[in-house]
């Protein structure tokens, strides 16, 4: 047991005597190590110092303003000051339609790095690098904020601000297209009355006649004269006609003359002999019995054609998408009545691209206000079919036709069973031809990738089961479709 004690009083010796040389030999190694504890302290009192001084200018220079915010132009003020901030090269929010985003509103013009007009869904990264700067998209349901910076930021502190800015922008988004929603169709009904009233003002009338028969002959000059009273008036589109046509416009005394370079088909007198036959009874002020029903429907298709007539890419679109629909209804054994309703309304689907609309068919890059304007076509349409919705039940095609039964498609961004059926059938086929067919800003796809894609579709466009009739019968559909092609080469 002594010995035990002595031991140990022997090794708190030994111990305290190596203390001791430690202390005496290395004592910078512990000063050494308190200043490196100190600057590591100092370096995290810094660093949470700087975090808590940018997040209160955070708060105070980005994030109180953005709860301010209530329209796009404040918005686009603000992000001029977000790049600022973030030391950022540009910046934009980007709104969906469909299945591609379009540029809405950005911080200002930058020669080194433009913003594209439009972002598809493949192309959608998170960060991206490129020679002279780094990309970031934040995404939000319907917005995407894109920022493109030289340094790179600091996802782990800033992601939370820019997802933030790009679910705020998407709020703002939504008030704007309800509110826009609603004064269209306040205009709507306007331009409507005004529609109706016209043909007791005959020559307000008279004027718009002339302007379709303008698009539909590609006439150089119409005059239009009344027997009765051996008044003329000219309207002259341009120079030197070599061609004349004579018209009568049946119980009316009004004589159409138009002048072209090169002498009318057959097939274009037909159509504008039965079209000013249907025109001269809105001349007439007709009542609105059934005859009256079927002259404006004529009239409504007359209107359509003029417009397909503007645009290489749209040639024979109703056509097809008519086509399409009936055979759809088809598939899904809807009946004979209900299969007429959905013809008429696909045929029709496109009637409210009016005035600047039909100007931009063939652009391939739209500003914003303009691609908003398209946007409410459905809306005009539905307004300009509802004198004739109690004989043919079609407004609701023609003003739903662009919806999603997932409540991504637009005006109203119905979706489920607020879709109706018929709505659904049409813009289904809406789709298919939009895809197979090539626009100004991207190539026709195949009737084979076109497919694939449907697929991927269902309860998204449309419901399931119509994608499955439309698949049922797609091979049909796509004969059917060529022999309408073919023809029009024909021609």
């Amino acid at each position: 047991m002594l010995q035990i004690m002595h031991n140990e009083e022997l090794l708190k010796e030994h111990i305290n005597d190596l203390i001791f040389y430690i202390a005496i030999n290395f004592w910078y190694v512990f000063l050494l190590l308190a200043i490196i504890f100190m600057l590591v302290m100092i370096k995290f009192l810094k660093d949470y110092l700087n975090l808590q001084l940018r997040v209160k200018r955070v708060n105070s220079e980005i994030l109180e303003p953005l709860a301010k915010v209530q329209n796009s132009e404040e918005m686009q003020n603000l992000l001029t000051r977000v790049d600022s901030f973030f030391s950022l090269v540009v910046s934009g929010f980007y709104v969906k339609r469909g299945d591609i985003y379009f540029l809405d509103i950005f911080s200002h013009e930058d020669k080194e790095v433009v913003l594209p007009q439009r972002i598809y869904q493949k192309d959608i990264v998170e960060e991206e690098k490129s020679d002279s700067c780094i990309r970031y998209i934040f995404m939000a349901k319907e917005v995407l904020l894109v920022v493109y910076t030289k340094n790179g930021l600091d996802i782990e502190y800033d992601k939370g601000v820019f997802d933030l800015f790009a679910a705020y922008y998407e709020k703002i988004v939504t008030r704007i297209h309800r509110n826009a929603l609603e004064m269209a169709q306040e205009r709507s009904k306007d331009i409507m009355k005004q529609f109706l009233n016209i043909r007791s003002t005959t020559e307000t009338f008279l004027e718009f006649v002339v302007s379709l028969l303008h698009k539909k002959a590609d006439a150089q000059m119409v005059v239009v004269g009344n027997q009765e009273n051996k008044k003329e008036k000219t309207f002259r589109f341009g120079m030197n006609p070599v061609h004349k046509k004579r018209f009568f416009i049946r119980n009316t005394p009004y004589i159409v003359d138009i002048y072209t370079q090169q002498p009318l088909a057959q097939d274009i007198i037909d159509e504008i002999g039965k079209f000013l036959d249907v025109a001269g009874s809105y001349f007439e002020n007709v009542d609105r019995d059934s005859k009256m029903v079927q002259n404006y429907i004529e009239f409504l298709r007359f209107w359509v054609q003029s417009l397909e007539m503007q645009s290489r890419y749209f040639v024979n679109h109703s056509l097809k998408v008519k086509t399409v629909s009936i055979e759809i209804a088809k598939n899904l054994f809807m009946d004979e009545k209900n299969i007429t309703r959905i013809s008429l309304g696909a045929e029709l689907h496109d009637v409210g691209m009016i005035g600047k609309i039909s100007s931009l068919l063939d652009k391939s890059n739209v500003e914003k206000s303009k691609l908003d304007l398209v946007k409410y076509h459905p809306v005009i349409g539905g307004m300009l079919v509802e004198p004739i919705n109690g004989a043919y039940p079609i407004v609701d095609i023609i003003r739903y036709h662009h919806e999603r039964y997932d409540g991504r498609g637009y005006p109203y961004g119905i979706s489920g069973k607020d879709f109706p059926i018929n709505a659904q059938i049409v813009a289904l086929a809406e789709y298919y031809v939009g895809i197979t067919s090539a626009r100004a800003y991207r190539p026709a796809v195949s009737h084979e990738k076109a497919l694939e894609k449907i697929q991927m579709q269902k309860d998204m466009l449309v419901q399931e089961r119509i994608i499955d009739a439309f698949i049922e019968g797609a091979e049909t559909i796509k004969k059917k479709l060529d022999l309408i092609d073919a023809k029009h080469q024909k021609k």
